[in-house]
């Protein structure tokens, strides 16, 4: 099994309630130029994001999951 390389944040996110929810989070941060890997825990209301630093900032996947009707 392949795991993505790079660095690894967790972004708290507000307003997830289904899994509906976490695919437009994960969808989003995934369109992004440098973001490797998106995975979200309901659970913890949070997402676990493997990205390329030299790419994209926390600050771009923030405003990713902000433009898609959440609260990062």
């Amino acid at each position: 099994m392949l795991f993505a390389k790079g660095t690894t944040t967790v972004i708290a996110v507000e307003g997830m309630h289904c899994v509906k929810c976490a695919a437009k989070v994960e969808n989003a941060l995934k369109a992004l130029e440098g973001v490797k890997k998106a995975k979200v825990d309901l659970d913890k209301k949070t997402v676990s994001v493997v990205y390329d630093e030299a790419k994209v900032s926390t600050d771009a996947m923030k405003k990713a999951i902000n433009a898609v009707g959440f609260k990062a």
